[in-house]
């Protein structure tokens, strides 16, 4: 009777953690259907503007619609060096990243921007095994290769470059595009499990369009957005809402309640969905390569899932 007691009082724990991973895995997955919906958002409204007034745009109507849903719970009491930190991370993440990444558009093809953005959840267990958050393990490895295997067999074949000189200024631009978003996911962890992950994320939000607020009114803001239909102010309404405080609020809460590979991993399926939406949306063709790809992301997300 008493080992019956012990097992039972033992199991809770280890059913506790696949619930909360389960919750994680879920929360990561509508995080990522939403930034896949974004970049279709994208594509509609960016001909209208600039890439870095869309970004800013984006992220200070997340910041207001987090701030709303927050109230005074946006800003708890926390050290100076937090403080800070949330900041520096917040200018990496919703500032720096939004404009290498559009900045390498320019200078290399949308296929080469998307396989080697795709090596992000990789570089977020490197950092991750290093900072000691989580080891590498031979399913979470394999896990990540066949997600990015799904990814390479979905976008269509890599056309040539330009120039040298502006292919690897487009090279180094991505690059630090793939090394803001890893280091987001690792080292904003500490803070997401001892502060509100909401109010963490509307201070980085907030930091993020404050550092993009210059390059924006430096391009002529009023000048970018007359130029926006009613259609295009959905587009950018849905970007800073669903695409902005609802997918990063959900990110960052599957952030706290895992670890930062298994949740990168998700961002396999930002592009699948955009292709699907494409399918769905735009009467693009749904062909074989695709299914398989979709096949070989969600059997990735699940290996590199399945050691929790």
């Amino acid at each position: 009777m008493h080992t019956t007691t012990s097992s039972t009082t033992a199991s809770a724990p280890s059913l506790d953690r696949q619930r909360a991973a389960a919750r994680a895995a879920l929360a990561a997955t509508a995080a990522c259907l939403c930034f896949g919906a974004s970049v279709v958002a994208t594509r509609f409204v960016v001909q209208q503007t600039t890439p870095i007034v869309l970004a800013c745009m984006r992220y200070v109507i997340a910041t207001v619609c987090m701030l709303l849903v927050l109230g005074k719970r946006a800003f708890p009491a926390m050290p100076w060096r937090d403080r800070r930190a949330i900041a520096v991370l917040g200018v990496l993440f919703f500032g720096v990243f939004p404009w290498s990444f559009s900045a390498s558009l320019t200078h290399l093809p949308a296929t080469h921007v998307a396989l080697i953005v795709a090596t992000n959840p990789l570089v977020t267990l490197g950092f991750s095994a290093w900072r000691g958050v989580e080891r590498i393990t031979a399913p979470a490895l394999a896990g990540q290769l066949l997600a990015f295997a799904g990814l390479v067999l979905a976008l269509p074949p890599i056309a040539a470059a330009g120039e040298t000189g502006a292919v690897w200024i487009g090279y180094l631009e991505v690059g630090i595009t793939v090394l803001c978003g890893a280091i987001y996911n690792v080292w904003s962890r500490p803070l997401l499990l001892q502060y509100n992950p909401l109010a963490v994320t509307a201070q980085s939000m907030g930091m993020g369009a404050l550092a993009l607020a210059p390059l924006a009114l430096w391009q002529g803001v009023p000048l970018h957005t007359a130029t926006i239909t009613a259609g295009g102010w959905a587009a950018v309404a849905f970007l800073g809402s669903f695409g902005g405080a609802l997918g990063f609020g959900l990110w960052i809460w599957a952030l706290r309640r895992s670890t930062p590979s298994r949740v990168a991993v998700f961002m396999a399926l930002n592009p699948i969905t955009a292709i699907a939406l494409g399918v769905l949306l735009l009467g693009e063709p749904l062909s074989l390569r695709l299914f398989l790809a979709l096949v070989a992301v969600l059997g990735g997300i699940h290996l590199a899932n399945r050691s929790r």
